[in-house]
């Protein structure tokens, strides 16, 4: 059997909602309790970062700062396999090449933040995101917000996020396809193995049950991803995103459980051992 008849390409898909003029109780009632995804169109259109936030202005303003990029090596990007540059030089190459031949991203980036304070009067939290982790110590909260910026055809690979949090994502520049899988489907993913734009069949056989949702976002929409659902994000052009992880109802339990595990026992367990 050859390899393109083991695979499969995942296709009538079903589609994401897309909604504009959401309001809170909508949001809450139709997607976060029920614990579904939305695309919300219209939620950071007064957002200085909307329209301030593009390639040239990162590499005009901020261009000489050194950041990390990660390497996509082997269906992964390995933790040893980081690299750093000049933020100007990486736009340049984005720009100027694609991940297949430049295979770099910046990927949950805080740092840049951290350094330049004024980016954060840019951007807000939509009004649906309320984060109920303000309400626990600091050092057990991860930072925020966090920053994508990478090439056409940069990969986020199937899985799901830190402690089973929710999620959402602004999408600034570019455009960024998505395929996301609802909890129950977790036994057909192989512990997110699967590459499920280009899923091997043969390997992965239970994947030909799986039934995700299908979107793609471009400048201006919101993706909200509800604690628990995995899922794959390919860029289709040079792309800009900002990010949130955050804990609210639906994830309670294993948002503090995970948060709890890491940050209160895993420091302990590492004190005391040291």
């Amino acid at each position: 059997m050859s390899t393109a008849s083991k695979r499969l390409t995942v296709d009538r898909l079903t589609q994401v909602d897309r909604r504009a003029g959401l309001s809170v109780r909508e949001f809450r009632s139709e997607y976060l309790y029920p614990g579904k995804p939305v695309v919300i169109t219209n939620a950071i259109d007064d957002w200085k970062a909307r329209h301030l936030w593009t390639l040239d202005y990162f590499r005009s303003r901020y261009g000489d700062t050194q950041i990390t990029l990660s390497k996509y090596e082997g269906e992964h990007y390995r933790a040893k396999a980081v690299e750093t540059a000049s933020l100007g030089s990486f736009i340049d190459a984005i720009e100027a090449s694609d991940f297949a031949t430049y295979p770099y991203y910046i990927r949950d980036d805080w740092r840049i933040f951290v350094a330049y304070k004024e980016l954060l009067a840019d951007y807000r939290v939509p009004k649906y995101f309320f984060d109920w982790y303000v309400f626990i110590p600091g050092f057990m909260r991860l930072i925020y917000p966090r920053i994508f910026i990478g090439p056409k055809g940069a990969i986020t690979p199937l899985h799901c996020d830190i402690w089973e949090t929710h999620a959402w994502l602004a999408q600034l520049i570019g455009r960024k396809r998505w395929l996301l899988f609802s909890p129950d489907q977790r036994r057909f993913l192989y512990d997110y193995k699967v590459q499920p734009g280009d899923a091997d069949l043969e390997k992965f056989p239970l994947f030909r049950e799986a039934r995700p949702l299908e979107c793609t976002i471009g400048p201006g929409d919101v993706i909200f991803v509800p604690g628990g659902w995995a899922h794959e994000v390919v860029s289709l052009d040079a792309t800009i995103s900002i990010t949130h992880n955050y804990l609210g109802p639906g994830c309670f339990r294993p948002g503090l459980t995970n948060c709890v595990k890491e940050r209160v026992v895993g420091r302990l367990t590492r004190t005391f051992s040291s």
